[in-house]
């Protein structure tokens, strides 16, 4: 042990001193060369301070030790080191993937790219919403056909006291069976295009003009009149509310493409010796 801290001493001095001369060898275990270069590969993954030598002397010694471990254990027929094996390259693959690609997307992803991203896909950001009230009939598949003729009946009712001048809000009030909207006039505020039913929706942004009412509109929800309170406008979103969005896509795309490069740089020549 007094000869692995006096190693281990030897080997801070060195690395502090920035000399580039290092013993080629650290230890031999068994018939194994463990070089100063594993060891303190060990040390860094281990997080271990290079500064106290008696913490990094007994780290040296665990890892020594378990290499000695695994050299004893291998020896043992017991043991089927094919399924250790391939198991250890699945391992040694996630860990080999992860640790590679965490370097790259880092370099491969900047901020200019993003920002050219951006810049090239304007149309991915931008929203269009539009101000919008609704009184809702509600209908659901158990209803029978006359529960849902009934429904019916009554948006055409409110419809027609719409049509005729009375006002929506207090429309909404009476008859809307969305408790929610209901208690505010039948007021949704403003939705963006594509967060509501395509039917509705439709209404909304292809047929309705500003303070105009539709007939009753049958949605999965119900029968709605719907009212469109103000026209729909369009409002871009800007690089910083959508530049966590584009770092993913950009990051998928380059993990992709280069997964598939590496995959392209070495080739597979697989033999007709059956398993």
């Amino acid at each position: 042990m007094k000869a692995v801290i006096f190693t281990v001493a030897a080997l801070v001095l060195i690395q502090i001193s920035g000399c580039s001369k290092k013993p080629e060898h650290f230890a031999t275990v068994g018939e194994q060369n463990v070089t100063v270069d594993e060891v303190n590969a060990y040390l860094t993954y281990k997080r271990i301070d290079n500064a106290n030598t008696e913490l990094t002397a007994k780290a040296a010694q665990h890892y020594l030790n378990n290499l000695a471990l695994i050299q004893a254990i291998e020896q043992q027929d017991s043991v089927d080191m094919l399924r250790i094996n391939a198991e250890l390259t699945e391992l040694k693959k996630d860990l080999l993937l992860n640790t590679y690609l965490q370097q790259y997307l880092e370099q491969a992803v900047t901020e200019t790219a993003m920002r050219n991203y951006y810049a090239d896909n304007q149309q991915n950001y931008q929203q269009r919403s539009a101000k919008v009230a609704h009184i809702l009939f509600r209908v659901t598949p158990e209803m029978t056909e006359a529960e849902r003729q009934a429904k019916y009946s009554k948006a055409l009712e409110a419809y027609s006291k719409a049509r005729t001048g009375d006002n929506f809000a207090e429309l909404a009030k009476a008859y809307s069976e969305d408790s929610i909207s209901a208690g505010k006039g039948g007021q949704l505020g403003w939705l963006q295009h594509g967060a509501v039913s395509p039917l509705f929706s439709a209404q909304v942004f292809e047929k309705l003009t500003a303070g105009e009412i539709s007939e009753p509109v049958l949605t999965e929800f119900g029968y709605h009149l719907i009212k469109l309170e103000q026209e729909p406008n369009t409002v871009k979103q800007s690089f910083e509310a959508v530049s966590g969005d584009i770092r993913r896509i950009l990051r998928a795309m380059a993990k992709d493409a280069e997964l598939e490069r590496l995959r392209q740089s070495v080739t597979i020549k697989q033999h007709d010796t059956p398993l």
